[in-house]
């Protein structure tokens, strides 16, 4: 058949393949092969764009132009860090997966979800997945910050990702919706609910699947779901203090009342937004992810922090208080906490290893005491707040500022020591 020898038809484009895609057309899904300039470029084509086709027989058809786009949502590339990687286009709805149990501690990607969602100009959806995999106390805790997220998107829906849910379905009915989220949160299960005669494995009480493309399913009605691999980031460069604002708005609404006009909200004095951390008005885990927002080269990052409750720390430090440089090594432990020259910390952890203190003040070596097991361990205070903190012992601290230390009671008594055969 010749080309052009049948009229062109409209189709939307549902998987890509190299050089073919499959298309669907009034229902059909048809296989739709790639040439010329629709292969040429980097994101020339996406799962969601309308084409328009040709027949070229034997069931086959030709992809001759894109037609223009009315949306585009874009992600990042973990190996080419700053590059836009074209998710899917012309959807409608941009609903984010994230489990009950990461909001617990965590924040950061809803956040970046929705100012993806507003570059984007598309209505911007949370669903809380694993929602009865959490007891009824950590669920009426979260119920405060998941009114945050409702503040700012059209809708947030908690449940398990394997129900059906009827207000998901009338919020999403007619509309194309591109549901992204981590890995192993729930996306798949969730759209193979709302597709009818679809059921995945964890339906059935097997494994749930992964999804490693992007792919467009026909829904109830009109409704079109996009699924996607898991991803972290949204390539979001620029964020500008608008967007960031809108998105912590309970932040930004601390940090008008701070002293300094370009308050970064870090270690600056008389901060408001820290003091609204400190007396727990600001969820510490926003606040970090608001860290993260607004630092211009970690912008568009959003990678988990390592977590020192659990893993060692290879880190190197300079004492603050005698300029030492302090290798990991030769501390005889996973963690190093003082200078062992000095014996002197700074106040960084709430518990030992979380790095969720906001004072960073200088940690002193006031005293020392003896374990159960016979191991020294140094008494912190700090400077700053006056929180005392006992850390063990390094193999290589500085023996005579720890006799110094145990012996400072005995220089200093708090009674005449003439006085202890009267009192004996």
């Amino acid at each position: 058949m010749k080309r052009g020898s049948t009229a062109a038809v409209r189709a939307i484009v549902t998987n890509i393949m190299n050089k073919e895609a499959k298309i669907l057309s009034k229902h059909s899904e048809l296989s739709c092969s790639l040439t010329g300039d629709i292969l040429s470029g980097k994101n020339k084509l996406a799962v969601g764009d309308w084409i328009e086709a040709e027949d070229i027989g034997n069931s086959q058809y030709r992809a001759l132009h894109i037609l223009p786009r009315k949306t585009a949502v874009y992600r990042g590339n973990r190996r080419s860090p700053g590059e836009e990687i074209l998710i899917a286009a012309n959807a409608e709805i941009l609903l984010v997966v994230v489990p009950a149990d990461y909001l617990m501690n965590q924040a950061g990607y809803p956040e970046a979800a929705i100012i993806a969602a507003g570059r984007a100009n598309i209505e911007i959806g949370i669903f809380i997945s694993k929602w009865d995999e959490i007891t009824g106390g950590a669920q009426e805790a979260l119920l405060p910050k998941i009114e945050l997220y409702r503040s700012v998107s059209n809708f947030v829906i908690a449940g398990s990702a394997g129900d059906h849910h009827r207000d998901l379905a009338e919020k999403t009915e007619g509309k194309t919706v591109l549901v992204v989220g981590d890995r192993s949160c729930g996306k798949t299960t969730l759209i193979n609910g709302h597709v009818k005669g679809r059921t995945g494995p964890a339906a059935r009480g097997g494994k749930p699947v992964s999804t490693n493309a992007v792919s467009l399913l026909r829904g109830n009605g009109e409704t079109m779901w996009i699924d996607t691999p898991g991803f972290r980031d949204f390539a979001l460069q620029h964020i500008t203090e608008e967007e960031r604002n809108t998105v912590f708005h309970e932040i930004a609404e601390h940090a008008v009342n701070c002293r300094f006009r370009n308050c970064r909200h870090i270690y600056e004095d008389e901060c408001q937004v820290i003091e609204g951390v400190r007396k727990k008005l600001i969820k510490r885990e926003r606040y970090e992810a608001y860290k993260k927002m607004n630092a211009p080269d970690s912008a568009s990052s959003h990678e988990p922090k390592i977590d020192y409750r659990h893993s060692a720390c290879a880190e190197s430090f300079t004492c603050k208080v005698c300029g030492t440089p302090v290798p990991p090594e030769g501390a005889g432990s996973r963690h190093r906490n003082h200078c062992p020259k000095c014996l002197s910390s700074v106040h960084v952890d709430d518990e030992p290893g979380d790095r969720a203190s906001l004072c960073r003040g200088i940690m002193d070596p006031i005293s020392v005491w003896v374990r159960k097991d016979g191991e020294w361990a140094v008494i912190h205070r700090c400077r700053s707040c006056g929180v005392l903190s006992s850390n063990r012992i390094a193999a290589d601290d500085s023996q005579t500022v720890l006799m110094s230390i145990a012996v400072k009671p005995l220089a200093a008594p708090p009674f005449p020591l003439y006085t202890l055969d009267e009192t004996g």
